[in-house]
């Protein structure tokens, strides 16, 4: 029967290489063209690979968690036209007996009856089949015997320390932050924003509007970037474009790693809308369902680590990108307000931004406007 390669599908793009996240069938079983055969990640986003062809899965040329590169297959099928998923194993594979010698390091050589699926199996994973069982008919290896034996392998070895593939999302997420540490001027300003009155705005709207503080902060800093354009910018060769439409990115944590679906044109949306925006790319991302387009092209970025009790921090600028706002959590303090000590929910804003594009002076003066927004969020629910 032929024997089809299985590439890497246009779902990557224009990218080099993906990782494969995990293989949802094993060598020796049966797949139906257009059944999910594995999942690859390409920078931050997950897919599933439906098999083009109808037959069983001989090789996996690319393991779990190894990247895969342009032209090469990811596996090979042997391909059965028109065929149906059989109930049990061929005959002309499973019932065949075939004959060789097998030699064990702590036993003579002796023949070993096995199925050629067997055979296959066991070269796939080192076994040497003199120490297999068979409990097919004559005593032959069978599949299943191969599989019970590397069952009882895995089940008898020691625990050892967790080992995590530099590979995927977190080397993308790896490269990405080198790169923007090494081409930047990095810099971080902090200040620290009275919030009493947004969050009784939150308070307020929880009736009618199910909106988060990421929210009413993306909408602040939406408007922010209006007042300032320059940091709604990016820096290509030799010249600043200064942007006319305005991307926002929301730094979302995943257990791998960390992803930024993008709100577009978010100075444009209102609250209501950026809320319901968030939500369906948080869910998205979450789920590993973001399509590349959700993830490419923001012009600033948000991340908020007010949910892990940390106040300040230095987030890295995600590239091309001019700045990004750090936020931390909100602290009831003693303060001096109006005059009067007085306790107010405050909230530290870090904004690292790139120096050789802005300087301090100007950056300032954004996370001032961003600062003001929040501090008195009544245009926060305009429809401006």
């Amino acid at each position: 029967m032929p024997i089809a390669d299985i590439p890497i599908p246009d779902v990557i793009g224009d990218a080099e290489e993906c990782v494969v996240v995990t293989w949802l069938k094993r060598v020796g079983d049966w797949i139906q063209e257009g059944e999910d055969l594995l999942v690859l990640q390409v920078e931050k986003v997950s897919y599933d690979v439906p098999s083009p062809v109808t037959g069983r899965l001989v090789e996996i040329v690319v393991p779990q968690g190894q990247v895969a590169r342009r032209g090469t297959p990811l596996a090979r099928v042997e391909v059965v036209e028109g065929a149906a998923e059989p109930a049990s194993t061929p005959p002309d594979e499973e019932e065949k007996e075939t004959t060789a010698k097998e030699v064990s390091s702590s036993a003579p050589a002796r023949e070993v009856r096995a199925s050629p699926i067997a055979r296959r199996l066991a070269r796939e994973h080192g076994i040497d089949l003199s120490q297999v069982k068979g409990t097919g008919r004559g005593g032959r290896i069978t599949e299943k015997d191969v599989r019970a034996y590397l069952e009882a392998l895995e089940s008898k070895a020691a625990p050892e320390g967790e080992t995590i593939p530099f590979a995927g999302m977190r080397a993308t997420i790896a490269r990405r932050m080198h790169e923007s540490l090494q081409t930047m001027a990095q810099l971080t300003l902090f200040t620290e924003a009275d919030v009493t009155d947004l969050v009784t705005l939150r308070e307020s709207l929880k009736d009618t509007l199910r909106v988060t503080y990421t929210d009413l902060i993306v909408r602040a800093c939406a408007l922010a970037l209006r007042e300032h354009p320059r940091m709604n910018a990016i820096l290509e060769g030799d010249v600043i474009h200064i942007l006319p439409e305005i991307h926002i990115g929301i730094a979302v944590a995943l257990d791998e790693g960390l992803v930024v679906p993008v709100i577009r044109n978010a100075d444009e949306k209102s609250l209501a809308d950026l809320a319901s925006i968030r939500a369906q790319l948080v869910a998205k991302a979450r789920a590993g369902r973001l399509p590349a387009e959700a993830i490419s092209g923001s012009t600033f970025s948000i991340t908020n680590l007010g949910m892990y009790d940390i106040d300040g921090f230095t987030p890295i600028i995600n590239p091309p990108e001019v700045a990004i706002l750090g936020v931390g959590r909100i602290v009831e303090k003693v303060v001096i307000h109006e005059g009067k000590v007085a306790q107010r929910a405050m909230m530290t804003l870090s904004l690292t931004f790139d120096h050789r594009i802005v300087d301090g002076a100007p950056a300032a003066r954004f996370l001032q406007t961003i600062k003001r927004f929040l501090e008195n969020p009544s245009r926060l629910t305009s429809s401006e």
